[in-house]
């Protein structure tokens, strides 16, 4: 017996296929994870500063649907495939028979999942057409364990909601190469502003020594409240993200048609977009850029106080030691030194010369990657333990919270 079995519709391939579509964007693998009630495919992209999930009910989105399990994965099973295989096996076909009379086009899609000691790792997709015509795809997979992003909506004070469709026709003003996208509201005009920009820079000159913008173009699209059906943020509060992210989650909220709901709390700090359709839910977490000032200087405190705790057990320890080299460095001073011992002291002084200046820390932090770079919440990204009803080594759950405040 199979662990997992279901079924989809022509339309139902379709929208699998668009979701498969969006999460390759992000990363090139994709987890599985099937329960009794509904089928989960989670992504996280290399630089862990993007997650996806798709959750899909049984009962309203598939033709049908049954999960049986085993002894092994009694509540759930979860396996890790390559996206790009997924997507050439559930895309839809185009062009040639289905342009004339459409008899090309997919009538179902049965999908069987099997494992377990002695059989192979395989999910098996078989598309009927409606010409006749069957095709059988056999994939590999790997189990691994998903990593599930946690995000508290309720420690989340900022938040609005308006029509995807409507957001989607604002990206359109936005040029290409653009980075970044500053969201920011101005409660005296009543209008939420989008301004792209990007800080990628040029060398110039002769010897490269001149550092231009590459695209020295900010735009900015002002939306009044009034198209927003929600809107609760704090008044001039600047969250930055990924324009490329947040582009690759309208292009999708569009074929869905629904509403995008945002909560997020401060910048450089996890932000949450979420909408839903027919039987599927679509969330994202992305990490924000911002103003660090604060952030700073808080995790810089410490740091002084530690190494100022720790000088009197480092001087406790060499005092006893001092009056010995004290004596031993006058005597040394009194004896005429020779000039071969004068070759050792010199490269000590160059050291001290070369070394650069510290720079002081930036007003605002930026990366690629849009990963703050903090030694100390490096925690928040941490696998922890998911539950009591869960194994540990089975899910590895990230989470964190939208304060600054890690989860314990």
């Amino acid at each position: 017996m199979a662990i997992l079995n279901f079924t989809l519709s022509e339309e139902g391939v379709a929208v699998f296929h668009d979701s498969l579509s969006c999460m390759f964007k992000f990363s090139d693998d994709v987890c599985l994870e099937a329960r009794k009630d509904k089928l989960t495919l989670t992504t996280l992209n290399s630089s862990k500063s993007a997650y996806i999930c798709f959750s899909f009910s049984a009962p309203r989105f598939f033709s049908r649907y049954q999960f049986e399990g085993n002894a092994q994965y009694r509540e759930r099973f979860f396996c890790q495939l390559y996206n790009k295989s997924l997507l050439s096996v559930f895309r839809t076909r185009q062009g040639g028979d289905q342009a004339r009379d459409g008899s090309a086009t997919i009538e179902r899609c049965d999908v069987t999942i099997d494992d377990g000691p002695g059989k192979k790792s395989r999910l098996v997709a078989k598309i009927a057409c409606r010409n006749g015509i069957t095709a059988s795809h056999s994939l590999s997979f790997e189990i691994k364990a998903p990593t599930h992003a946690k995000f508290d909506k309720t420690e989340a004070q900022n938040r609005w909601t308006i029509s995807s469709r409507t957001l989607r026709q604002l990206m359109d003003h936005f040029g290409p190469g653009i980075e970044l996208l500053d969201i920011n509201t101005d409660d005296e005009t009543r209008v939420v502003n989008f301004t792209c920009f990007t800080e990628k820079v040029q060398k110039r000159g002769a010897n490269a020594n001149e550092a231009v913008l590459k695209k020295p173009l900010h735009t900015n699209i002002a939306v009044e409240m009034d198209e927003f059906d929600d809107v609760q943020v704090e008044d001039k509060l600047h969250i930055i993200i990924s324009v490329k992210d947040f582009r690759a989650i309208l292009q999708h909220a569009q074929i869905t048609s629904g509403e995008l709901a945002t909560w997020y709390s401060n910048p450089a700090r996890p932000m949450k977009l979420s909408y839903g359709g027919d039987g599927i839910l679509c969330e994202f977490v992305l990490m924000t850029v911002g103003e660090k000032d604060a952030m700073s200087q808080k995790h810089k405190n410490p740091r002084p106080n530690a190494a100022k705790a720790a000088r009197p057990e480092l001087d406790s320890v060499s005092h006893r030691d001092s009056s010995v080299t004290n004596e031993t460095r006058q005597a040394q001073a009194s004896a005429p030194k020779p000039p071969q011992q004068k070759t050792p002291i010199r490269p000590r002084q160059p050291q001290f010369e070369i070394r650069p200046q510290p720079m002081p820390p930036p007003a605002s932090m930026r990366s690629d990657s849009l990963f703050v770079g903090q030694a100390d919440d490096d925690q928040l990204w941490e696998p922890v333990n998911p539950g009591e009803d869960e194994d540990e080594g089975d899910n590895a759950r990230l989470e964190w919270r939208a304060t600054d405040e890690p989860v314990m």
